[in-house]
């Protein structure tokens, strides 16, 4: 077992995934998703943090990101960092990228039920929601790829260094977005 292949394969293949989320807050502003919905509890459905150009640039810059990485892997020879055949490569990119976001809706939705305003904290939830997402796009979809790049044959410390290291990766790139006017809070 190779343990620091295992680590960069599991860090490289969720790139699309780390990109995608905090580049939709690059992206974002505009009209929200939500379009300002309230649902019976009196609470916006989503709130004005989730919005569709967002979401579009986020998708986007997932996309390109791991169509990079994907191309390079491949001009190179690197085979364990190759996402697989042209075509599983734009799935399995487009799964990451979409099941990021699509957590991180689902992570301000929980957030509004339970009466909690954007930008508060929300340990676990906000540093986990987007990578969540991610994971189950990939089991329901792509289930064999996600339990041989995770799971199978020690891959599974992979999927626990994931674990690990993305709250103080999330942090990171939340002071950052902060530092750059981006986002109202460093969290």
């Amino acid at each position: 077992m190779d343990i620091p292949l295992i680590l960069a394969q599991a860090f490289w293949f969720l790139i699309p995934a780390y990109v995608a989320n905090p580049t939709a807050v690059l992206f974002g502003g505009g009209k929200p998703m939500d379009s300002g919905l309230r649902l019976k509890d009196g609470r916006r459905l989503l709130g004005d943090g989730k919005t569709w150009r967002g979401f579009a640039g986020g998708i986007l810059s997932g996309m390109l990101i791991g169509g990079i990485q994907h191309a390079s892997a491949w001009a190179a020879g690197a085979s364990q960092f190759v996402f697989g055949s042209p075509l599983q490569a734009a799935l399995l990119i487009s799964l990451l990228t979409c099941g990021a976001l699509l957590g991180d809706i689902l992570g301000s939705f929980i957030k509004r039920r339970a009466g909690i305003e954007r930008g508060a904290k929300t340990p676990g939830l906000d540093q986990y929601d987007f990578l969540i997402g991610a994971t189950i796009l990939l089991i329901i979809l792509e289930t064999g790829w996600f339990l041989r790049t995770y799971v199978l044959d020690g891959a599974i410390i992979g999927l626990i260094f994931i674990v690990l290291i993305t709250p103080p990766m999330h942090r990171a790139v939340n002071v950052l977005g902060y530092r750059l006017g981006k986002k109202d809070v460093p969290w």
